[in-house]
């Protein structure tokens, strides 16, 4: 958790600088700030190892709202924090059994491979029986979701466990945890790696961290923007937020669906550097250099009790039963519940219902829905030759 958390080749960062080399030197000159969601999933990750590390078979209910500490960070965990850290404890505990040895955040130094290299696997198993090393990377976030194939950063993280437990493995289990963000494959996915394949990756990892010291290192705007220190001042974004400012759509207006697709392509980038304008104006006003026209201001206030004790023997001195006070409990998500049981038992109460529909790249695996026809004819603006779609 502490340590050299901050390396610039730091594992944690790889799907970024693998993606765009020029990162690196675009965020030299800026200070690194922990966003809220940095910060949470920090907490959420501290939680999942103050969780691991003791006696007791998952998380607790008595947790919430408490303040607990791992390896020097405190934090209070939440009840949405609790339901996923609690997806990813289950996994590590059906992946045990009497002989296997288990690691909790373990750490590693790669810089043998390349300076600066080095990083923290979340969770690491290894299998004797079956010389498997298991590898777990939690991921908290719920923006982005994350592919645990070919992953580079997992592969990065499989290669420093692999080298820094010394284990004799021939096969490396990955796998992606991540609770908070829908993905076709479910919450827990999977992939095995010949260790060799790892050892092989190391050519690879020297290439990735040799192309960011290059001075014309390239700028490649994409989703991986939302971690980047320096995205709201890149150029390379501003300049693809820009060109993408000057072109318009709407219902009635004639367009080439392939510059339609490049929009689309490079929404995630341009959210990225909203929001990282967002993060740098609001950093700067609250260190007094506020932008013209713009003020800093209180937030609308919320209402909360004073005092949670207090105000419950108010109510009840008032004549209030407890199932009045209180809000009525309500029963874990079916995915929850499966860990628990058997799934046979509970599947005849459950029902898939879909809240509409979203668009996805077409690597996604759900199937395309056909809109109606009426809706399909209604969608086609003026000026499109219908063939050429």
């Amino acid at each position: 958790m502490n340590g050299l958390a901050h390396s610039k080749l730091g594992a944690s960062s790889m799907h970024r600088w693998s993606k765009c080399p020029g990162s690196i030197r675009q965020s030299e000159s800026f200070t690194p700030r922990e966003s809220i969601y940095a910060s949470e999933g920090s907490d959420a990750h501290a939680y999942a190892a103050f969780c691991l590390t003791r006696p007791r078979k998952a998380t607790k209910v008595e947790d919430i709202g408490k303040e607990r500490q791992f390896d020097g960070r405190i934090f209070t965990p939440t009840e949405d924090m609790r339901d996923a850290v609690e997806t990813y404890c289950l996994e590590v505990r059906h992946n045990l059994d009497r002989r296997v040895k288990i690691r909790i955040e373990q750490r590693f130094d790669l810089s043998s491979v390349y300076p600066g290299c080095f990083g923290t696997a979340d969770c690491v198993i290894w299998r004797p029986a079956t010389k498997m090393l298991i590898v777990i990377d939690y991921k908290h976030g719920a923006g982005i979701p994350v592919e645990v194939e070919d992953n580079p950063q997992l592969l990065y993280y499989g290669l420093g466990a692999l080298l820094s437990t010394g284990y004799p493995a021939t096969t490396v289990r990955l796998i992606i945890v991540q609770p908070r963000r829908f993905h076709p494959d479910g919450p827990v996915r999977s992939w095995d790696v010949p260790a060799m394949d790892l050892i092989d990756f190391r050519a690879d990892l020297i290439g990735y961290a040799k192309a960011t010291e290059d001075p014309n290192a390239l700028l490649n705007p994409g989703d991986w923007c939302y971690f980047c220190p320096g995205r709201s001042l890149c150029p390379a974004l501003t300049a693809q937020a820009t060109e993408l400012a000057k072109i318009e759509f709407g219902p009635k207006l004639p367009y080439d669906p392939k510059v339609l697709k490049r929009a689309l392509d490079a929404r995630d980038a341009i959210k990225a550097w909203l929001k990282g304008l967002d993060e740098f104006a609001y950093a700067e006003a609250e260190a007094g250099r506020c932008s013209p026209g713009y003020k800093l201001v209180a937030k609308r206030p919320t209402r909360k009790w004073r005092d949670d004790v207090e105000v419950v023997e108010h109510l009840r001195d008032l004549g209030l039963s407890t199932d009045v006070i209180f809000a009525p409990l309500k029963p874990k998500s079916p995915a929850q519940l499966e860990k628990l049981v058997d799934k046979k038992a509970i599947e005849s109460f459950i029902v898939k219902v879909s809240s509409g529909h979203v668009l996805a790249p077409e690597s996604d695996k759900r199937p395309p829905v056909r809109p109606a026809a009426k809706d399909e004819f209604q969608a086609i603006p003026k000026g499109i030759d219908t063939d050429d779609r």
